[in-house]
């Protein structure tokens, strides 16, 4: 009988502390519950009182500043981990996964933010709190504050920031490159927006390019896709690939968006991530049993089903890295590895591409919606309006049809990657942003006379004005030459983590370089403006060819340099001063 006075009681305990935790969590509605899903997407205030709420009451939880908007809103990192901790170093554990979520890069696009928001008050005080044992889940609840708190794509300073990944002009992208992606190497990056075609709930996409590591890609699309469109399924929705019906040429069938590096998905697939876009259409209908019955959408109702349909998909990658987490960190590893090979060698067997196309990776069958006489249709809700209330419309109609699937793209031309590239001194204002790319750069600190492939554009033009660029492509052709280079001249060598973005960024043949983005602009003229002897040697047989100073070093050679170092490192009183 005394023991059984002794343990009633711990079981009261117990049960009052289960009941406390859950009762927590019902507490602690995110913003969007609050509103019963009957407004738009959270502005900044009650957003960071959310997380500042769900903060104070866990452990589990930290909260970190990334950096501060032109307006002076804080974009913030929330790390959530079991045991708690606040860097890498603290991870005590080397085969615990990382998980990135990064949402509203485009301020009206918000379903993933609040469905991130339910996600992260479900690992710290709900029924996911488990998985904190085995993953590292990191969420950047918005990295477009300012342009959140008016529903605008752009940020303030007019980015898009999803195409801010290779110049890293916005202190928004920076930050998260610099302080994020370079500091806690990720294992899995989301990014989440509203866009894809109805009647689908949620459409996804990993890398495309065809520069990615094949072995991550086919983890994401062979292993986790699944695992989320059978989530999907078991709640009455279904997924399918981004983003919609389109044609290629004069054939119809299922397009998805382009795959530069710029966008942060195929900047994240380069630099050795399991890489999502996560894309939520708001439309009117969803597909319920295993996608064979339409559903209609009540209008106040659709706004609920984006987030959860964001939140379904976020979870279950969560839980593909918390029961797989030996596959995925072997394949990531895998990854870094084979390119720090690839670069590390000069045989001329190994190829870089530099274009490719696009073509269909065969017939499907999916929904699409039925074209109106005016010829609308087809793709639904962008933008971060998708299920807010509008002008009355004809109920659309849906067909399912069998047509080709245009994701696949493939590589046309290559070029034999070298074993590092060669930048004058003069070129030093290109070193910053490699560094803020993580890309080790040496200083030479002797002159050197080598043999190298040097790039001259004989044709050259303005392909459009993007992003306060004028954009630029280069029409080149190689030449082998002896260069002399003093001391002072910079270094990249191929043999890195990133090697795949380092040819992408450094070869003026690929669709997202150097050239593209103007760092070259002292040196390439458009033909029609002036252009001096000591930037463009004499014709040659052809047109006027305007030599590009990032020099190809095939074969390896003894350097004697040291590591290019961001000077910001050396200030450390800068708080002070």
């Amino acid at each position: 009988m005394k023991s059984k006075r002794i343990l009633y009681p711990f079981c009261a305990l117990l049960f009052c502390s289960l009941m406390a935790a859950n009762l927590s969590a019902q507490v602690l509605q995110t913003p969007a519950e609050r509103a019963n899903y009957q407004q738009r997407g959270t502005l900044y205030e009650p957003m960071m009182q959310f997380v500042y709420d769900l903060a104070s009451r866990t452990d589990l939880m930290k909260v970190q500043k990334l950096t501060q908007t032109i307006l002076g809103r804080d974009m913030v990192l929330a790390i959530l981990s079991d045991p708690p901790i606040a860097a890498p170093s603290d991870i005590t554990d080397p085969n615990k996964p990382i998980v990135l979520i990064v949402n509203n890069v485009h301020g009206g696009e918000y379903a993933g933010k609040e469905a991130a928001l339910a996600l992260m008050r479900d690992l710290t005080l709900g029924e996911l709190k488990p998985l904190l044992k085995q993953v590292v889940v990191l969420v950047v609840p918005t990295i477009n504050p300012d342009g959140a708190e008016v529903y605008r794509r752009t940020n303030e300073q007019g980015f898009d920031l999803n195409r801010d990944y290779i110049k890293l002009e916005s202190q928004e992208v920076q930050a998260l490159v610099t302080r994020v992606l370079n500091v806690w190497h990720p294992d899995i990056h989301i990014d989440t927006h509203h866009g894809g075609a109805v009647p689908y709930t949620l459409t996804y996409q990993t890398c495309l390019n065809p520069t990615c590591d094949q072995g991550l890609v086919d983890l994401g699309n062979n292993v986790i896709i699944p695992r989320i469109q059978g989530a999907l399924r078991k709640e009455d929705y279904d997924g399918h690939v981004y983003s919609g019906p389109g044609r290629l040429g004069d054939q119809e069938g299922w397009t998805p968006t382009s795959c530069e590096p710029r966008k942060q998905h195929t900047y994240s697939g380069l630099s050795n991530m399991v890489a999502f876009l996560f894309e939520t259409p708001g439309g009117s209908h969803r597909l319920a049993k295993n996608g064979t019955e339409l559903v209609a959408i009540p209008q106040a109702e659709r706004f609920r089903h984006q987030i959860r349909g964001q939140y379904l998909a976020q979870r279950e990658v969560i839980r593909y890295a918390a029961e797989q987490a030996g596959q995925l960190k072997r394949t990531v590893q895998q990854a870094r590895k084979t390119a720090i090979d690839l670069g590390s060698n000069d045989a001329d067997n190994d190829q870089v591409i530099v274009e490719y196309k696009q073509e269909s990776k065969g017939n499907e069958e999916f929904w699409r919606q039925r074209r109106s006489p005016q010829g609308a249709g087809g793709r639904g809700g962008r933008g971060g309006e998708a299920g807010q209330p509008g002008q009355a419309q004809q109920a659309p109609q849906f067909d399912k049809v069998t047509q080709p699937i245009f994701t696949k793209f493939t590589g046309t031309r290559t070029t034999t990657r070298p074993w590092g590239y060669f930048l004058p001194p003069n070129l030093a204002n290109i070193v910053p942003l490699l560094l803020d790319h993580e890309i080790a750069v040496i200083k030479t600190i002797e002159p050197m006379e080598v043999e190298v492939e040097v790039y001259y554009a004989g044709e050259l033009r303005t392909r459009e004005y993007f992003q306060g660029h004028y954009l630029k492509e280069a029409k080149v052709v190689k030449k082998t030459e002896k260069v002399k280079l003093p001391a002072g001249s910079f270094f990249v060598p191929s043999g890195q983590p990133k090697s795949n973005l380092i040819s992408y960024i450094m070869e003026p043949e690929t669709d997202d370089n150097l050239v593209t983005w103007n760092y070259l602009d002292n040196y390439l003229r458009i033909p029609g403006e002036a252009v001096s002897a000591e930037d463009a040697p004499p014709r040659q047989g052809g047109p006027r060819e305007q030599r590009i100073p990032i020099y190809r070093l095939m074969k390896k050679a003894g350097i004697k340099g040291v590591l290019a170092e961001d000077y910001n490192e050396y200030q450390r009183n800068r708080f002070v001063r």
